[in-house]
């Protein structure tokens, strides 16, 4: 059964539940920009401190909202699988998300009239605190990003905004719909990877969104997701 919210969730009651997780996610963003220096770009210990504050902050909102409305872990769909299917789905996923990313490179680039090499090179600037990360913050990193927010905008996002939007778990619509929705709050919430990283987010939430909801878990969405975070950490390193 795809992840949605419990049967008995209202619909206002999960669409309250996505505004106030969501306005927390905005909130930490503003200060964590304004706390920054004008020009300055992120260095290693930003990064760090970036995770951990701003997932420590959205895993407590989420188990703020799930305590309160008496709702168990489970809802957010993490389910039982066989291993080797989760890793089967989560490689596919991350090929998916690859071509996607790729396809919305291209279309935005056309659609600013930019250059693609000139959008990928202030990307790389972007994200230069990642690249000097030491190499023993690469693989913890990588997993407990790829974890927290899959459970955060795949489990908590996704199937609450499925729940806001239709009483029955198998509105075709409303999914799609919950896709775009929680696809556009992964994006902003990646603002800082410039608007080129913005656009790839997007298109990997869509991926991940749609993989979550066809296969009713989100454990493959980590797999995925662990493994685009190795991938670009790793090749920061070479660039």
């Amino acid at each position: 059964m795809p992840p949605t919210a419990r049967p008995d969730t209202s619909r206002a009651k999960a669409a309250l539940q996505v505004v106030l997780v969501a306005a927390i996610l905005l909130v930490s963003l503003a200060l964590g920009q304004a706390t920054r220096p004008a020009g300055r770009g992120l260095s290693p210990r930003d990064v760090a401190q970036g995770v951990l504050v701003g997932g420590g902050l959205l895993l407590g909102s989420v188990a703020v909202a799930l305590a309160v409305s008496r709702e168990r872990w489970d809802t957010l769909g993490f389910r039982r699988e066989a291993p080797a299917a989760v890793l089967t789905r989560g490689l596919l996923g991350l090929g998916a998300c690859y071509l996607l990313a790729g396809a919305g490179t291209v279309v935005y680039a056309l659609a600013a009239g930019l250059d693609p090499a000139r959008l990928a090179a202030e990307k790389t600037a972007a994200l230069s605190g990642f690249a000097a990360l030491p190499r023993a913050l690469i693989l913890p990193l990588s997993l407990f990003t790829g974890v927290y927010e899959e459970l955060v905008f795949r489990g908590f996002f996704l199937s609450r905004l499925r729940a806001a939007l239709s009483r029955s778990p198998r509105d075709h619509a409303a999914a799609a719909g919950a896709v775009v929705l929680s696809s556009a709050l992964f994006a902003v919430g990646h603002l800082y990877q410039s608007m080129l990283g913005v656009v790839q987010t997007f298109a990997i939430g869509l991926v991940l969104g749609a993989l979550a909801v066809r296969r009713g878990n989100v454990w493959p969405c980590v797999v995925a997701h662990t493994g685009i975070n190795l991938i670009g950490m790793i090749a920061l390193r070479f660039t």
